[in-house]
């Protein structure tokens, strides 16, 4: 098939790079400095295998790349929106992006194709919306939903290897031509209405998200009881009817689709006057991990006023370069306000536009004088680092495990240490020389 994609974000080029390398000749759009670094393999994301399938697919003839939405659509079989569509307004979502793409498709001259591929998360009814706007401006088309359930750091192989594909679309036409444009991948697909499959993504999401509060607001219990959360979940998701899945406690989700979609379906179900009060329950819980956590450590420090603190991690999760939301900006909003220096370290996030962020070039430059040090992302490698030396190099040997990176033969030799405290999550803060267990 031949397929344009207009939007290049993470979505859009993860979609266009794939679908080319499933044998189609995709066409991506978007502004001209972002055309212009795609035709040179330059990428302003951090994925694994993204590179190689880009460059692959590139000099294969299988992906192009263009600004012109009315000539990359004129001759193909389908034409998918792969946008942002960010929060807006009291929590709605601003469909500004998406807008502008059917702006353009009116003004392309009556150039159209036979079916518009809505990948972009969008409210319930807005395909419906758009398909009805096109039809009035005189384009013959079919909008369907096709929601993705990409994974950052993962997302190749769970676009090739999905648990599912939504086709949300009214005709035999979408249906036969979804069909031949994922032919290839082997996945269950489920077909049915747009608005249900509008809908399918945005619960996805948010009880995903449900289930990360869960376990924190369970870890905040083990801590004050003196169990463990690792425990306790690993118990709950041994249950077929659970799952392990998304119950690790930690520092809350981030990313640009929990928060994101949460707020939108909250919103949506404001609009047609429903209350929706487990979403609510899950976003103050995600929204109060950063104060908890901070608030342990001045609770230690007394006056955190010119205190140093070394974070390791910036992105939101790892094998990703995405700061969207993510957590440590609401940290680093916190250490503002307290009056705490902060210096980074993230294997991959190597420079940002942040003020008053010190980002170092390794890890124990990170530690090097720091009054206390959190691990905000569960990079592998911070497993492996020399844990002896990067408290050595501390002026205060405090840690915060923030994902629970830390074995516990690591943990056992640290509190060896003297005047070591070790703050874990879902479980009580260890000390230097106790044999029990205490709470701050």
């Amino acid at each position: 098939m031949r397929l344009t994609i207009i939007g290049t974000g993470y979505v859009g080029l993860v979609a266009a790079v794939c679908f080319a390398k499933l044998g189609h000749f995709v066409t991506a759009i978007d502004r001209e400095h972002v055309i212009q670094d795609l035709r040179e393999n330059k990428l302003a994301i951090w994925e694994p295998d993204l590179q190689e399938m880009l460059e692959t697919c590139h000099k294969e003839g299988r992906l192009s790349f263009d600004t012109n939405v009315a000539k990359a659509s004129k001759d193909a079989d389908a034409l998918m929106i792969a946008v942002g569509t960010p929060t807006g307004v009291n929590g709605q979502t601003d469909l500004s992006q998406v807008d502008d793409v059917i702006a353009q498709l009116k003004h392309a001259g009556g150039v159209c194709p036979p079916f518009i591929i809505m990948k972009s998360t969008v409210p319930v009814g807005t395909c419906d919306e758009l398909e009805a706007n096109l039809l009035h401006a005189g384009l013959q088309t079919e909008v369907v939903f096709n929601p993705e359930f990409l994974r950052q750091g993962s997302a190749i192989n769970d676009f090739m290897n999905p648990d599912r594909i939504v086709f949300g679309c009214r005709s035999h036409l979408a249906k036969a031509a979804l069909h031949q444009l994922y032919k290839g991948i082997n996945a269950p697909i489920q077909v049915c209405d747009r608005r249900s499959a509008e809908l399918i993504k945005y619960a996805s999401n948010a009880f995903l998200a449900m289930k990360i509060s869960f376990a924190n607001m369970i870890a905040d219990v083990c801590e004050g009881y003196g169990a463990d959360n690792r425990q306790v979940m690993q118990g709950v998701g041994t249950d077929r009817r659970i799952g392990p899945h998304f119950l690790r406690e930690g520092i809350g989700y981030g990313g640009s689709c929990f928060s994101k979609d949460l707020q939108s379906l909250l919103a949506s179900g404001k609009a047609i006057a429903r209350s929706l009060p487990l979403l609510e329950a899950t976003a103050q819980i995600n929204d109060e991990r950063i104060p908890q956590l901070l608030e342990k450590l001045i609770s230690l420090w007394g006056n955190p006023r010119g205190k140093r603190l070394g974070v390791l991690g910036l992105s939101f999760k790892p094998n990703t370069n995405d700061m969207r939301d993510a957590p440590f900006l609401t940290l680093l909003r916190l250490c503002y306000l307290y009056g705490i220096e902060v210096q980074t370290f993230d294997p991959v996030v190597q420079s940002t536009s942040i003020e008053r962020v010190i980002q170092m070039e390794t890890a124990y430059e990170a530690a090097a004088g720091a009054d206390a040090i959190i691990i905000m992302t569960e990079w592998p490698q911070f497993a492996e680092l020399d844990w002896l030396l990067m408290v050595q190099l501390m002026h205060q040997p405090i840690l915060l495990d923030g994902r629970n990176v830390l074995s516990d033969e690591i943990i056992s030799r640290l509190l060896m240490v003297d005047n070591m405290i070790y703050i874990p999550v879902g479980r009580a803060m260890e000390r230097a020389g106790y044999d029990i267990l205490s709470k701050i």
